[in-house]
């Protein structure tokens, strides 16, 4: 499975023009070099929590481990799943930031540079990555994984993104099982020598990702069909929506447009207002400032935050895909369940 360098699509066009713009180019070139600085000072002991975490998850690989830049923290927790300790993986957006509109910062101009392959999602989520690939060497292939799935996709029900695909593929375990095979073979051609252990480790997490689905489908067991009503701030659980049968709406349709206008709010409060579900949600990477205005306003409650674009720190609450996909099923049996 090779996506050429010069055919990449999504997430802001269809492939990188070699002469390219040589004013980004420098502004590239510039980070890097800032990031070489960086990475001096990290080296004299200057390193805050995130080079920390890095040098802790660089001492479970073999020295002669490939690099593998991921855009963000749910595809570098499935690709390290798949990788074991043949691969050093590096999400380039932090725990807890923004996936949709990230600005590098320069440790991500040094990790994309060192990089052997780039594995980005797709579908416009990563509207960034025109930057990622100017920075990258030229041999080096960036391949959008939820693209590469297959899978029909959902189109975005409202805002200025409308008709578009929703890119959040991953909250659907089903489609999280097509990642995985897709981050495997990906693997496989990278390294070769590699098979055995990538075929195996996919194969055992695709195992824990039906287990999953099967447990997160009798969790839902529990919430009769008229509640099962989800409101967030973001609409991004239509795949989620669609594999557990609950109705799905949001503020606003992607993080990508203006969040919480007066339009917006009005029309998400008539919904809860007539719904009444048990309870509103808000998710870990934003303010749940507008949720609280409509619950303010509506009397329905709050609850949260649900994990969609990030997973949490090592040590949080859901480090994982699969603790995170879980402790949202079980905050949202706990608010709309009876």
């Amino acid at each position: 499975m090779r996506t050429a360098r010069n055919d990449v699509v999504g997430a802001g066009g269809t492939g990188r023009n070699r002469c390219g713009s040589w004013r980004g180019l420098a502004r590239a070139l510039a980070g890097v070099a800032m990031a070489l600085v960086v990475v001096s000072c990290a080296d004299s002991g200057i390193e805050g929590a995130e080079g920390s975490a890095r040098a802790d998850a660089s001492a479970h690989v073999r020295e002669d481990a490939g690099v593998v830049a991921a855009t963000f923290t749910i595809l570098a927790d499935f690709t390290s799943k798949i990788a074991g300790d043949r691969m050093e993986v590096r999400a380039l957006t932090p725990v807890g930031a923004e996936v949709h509109e990230h600005e590098l910062r320069p440790r991500d101009f040094v990790n994309i540079e060192e990089a052997d392959v780039v594995l980005y999602n797709g579908y416009m989520i990563e509207q960034w990555m025109p930057q990622v690939r100017q920075v990258a060497r030229d041999e080096v292939e960036l391949h959008a994984v939820a693209e590469l799935t297959g899978a029909d996709t959902i189109p975005i029900r409202l805002g200025e993104f409308e008709g578009v695909p929703d890119p959040h593929l991953w909250m659907n375990p089903a489609l999280a099982i097509r990642y995985v095979e897709v981050i495997r073979d990906i693997l496989v051609e990278l390294d070769p020598d590699g098979r055995v252990v990538y075929e195996r480790n996919a194969s055992e997490y695709i195992e824990e990702l039906e287990e999953l689905k099967a447990e997160l489908e009798e969790a839902f067991a529990a919430i009769a069909e008229e509640r099962r009503v989800l409101i967030t701030s973001e609409a991004a659980f239509l795949y989620f929506a669609d594999a557990f049968g609950f109705v799905h709406d949001g503020v606003w349709g992607t993080n990508h447009e203006d969040e919480g206008t007066p339009e917006q709010l009005a029309r998400v409060m008539d919904i809860v207002t007539d719904r009444r579900p048990g309870a509103i949600f808000y998710e870990s990477t934003i303010s749940d400032r507008h949720i609280r205005s409509i619950s303010d306003d509506t009397g329905v409650p709050v609850a949260g935050p649900l994990y969609v674009d990030s997973v949490s720190e090592p040590h949080g609450e859901a480090p994982t895909y699969l603790e995170m996909m879980r402790l949202n099923a079980e905050r949202i049996v706990d608010a709309l369940g009876e």
